[in-house]
C-alpha cells in the first residue's frame, strides 16, 4: 500500500525547522549588531538560471514587505557556504514587475527569481573589532616609526610593545 508516511513527514518538517533555527541562531550576533530583533530569515538554495546564479522566493515570503536575510543552503538545509555568509535582500515593492517568475510547480505555486548579485553581504558574525581594538589608519604611526620594542613583539610573539593594540594582536595570534 503506497501513501504518505505521516511519521516520516512530521520528522522531516521538524528536522527542517530545527535546521533553520540553528542557521538563524548562528547569525544572532550579526542580527544583534545590526539592531534587528526579529529578522525574516529564509535560508535558500542558490542555483544557476540561464547563466546567472539566483535564489527564489515564494510570493508569501515577499508579500510581508520586509527585508529578507538568507544563507546559502542545500536542499536539506545544510549550509553550503564555508564562510557562513549572511545576505540581505532589500525589499523591493516592485518585485512583481521587476523579477522573473519560475514555472508553476505541481501545486501551481510560482517563485520570484532573485539574482544573487542583488543581495547585500552583511558584516560577518565575527568582527575583528570584537577581538581587539585596531588603530585608526588616519592616526596610526607610519612604519618608519616602528620601535625596536614593536619589532621584538612581532618577531618573538611576546607582548613587549608600548602599543596596547600591537600587544593584543600578539596575544591573540
Amino acid at each position: 500500500m503506497s501513501g504518505i508516511n505521516t511519521k516520516t513527514n512530521i520528522t522531516e518538517v521538524l528536522d527542517k525547522k530545527t535546521k533553520i533555527e540553528n542557521l538563524k541562531a548562528f547569525h544572532s550576533k550579526t542580527f544583534s549588531r545590526l539592531g534587528i530583533t526579529n529578522p525574516s530569515f529564509l535560508p535558500k538554495m542558490a542555483y544557476m538560471d540561464q547563466g546567472e546564479k539566483v535564489i527564489s522566493y515564494f510570493p508569501s515570503e515577499i508579500e510581508k514587505g520586509v527585508d529578507i536575510y538568507t544563507e546559502f543552503v542545500s536542499r536539506d538545509y545544510d549550509s553550503e557556504d564555508p564562510t557562513r555568509s549572511l545576505y540581505k535582500w532589500k525589499y523591493n515593492p516592485h518585485y512583481a514587475a521587476e523579477y522573473k517568475t519560475s514555472a508553476p510547480n505541481a501545486n501551481g505555486a510560482i517563485r520570484y527569481i532573485i539574482p544573487i548579485v542583488e543581495l547585500i553581504l552583511c558584516p560577518g558574525n565575527t568582527d575583528i573589532s570584537d577581538e581587539f581594538e585596531m588603530p585608526d589608519p588616519d592616526h596610526d604611526l607610519p612604519i618608519d616609526q616602528l620601535t625596536i620594542r614593536d619589532l621584538a613583539a612581532i618577531l618573538t610573539g611576546k607582548p613587549v610593545s608600548m602599543k596596547r593594540w600591537l600587544n593584543e594582536i600578539v596575544n591573540n595570534k
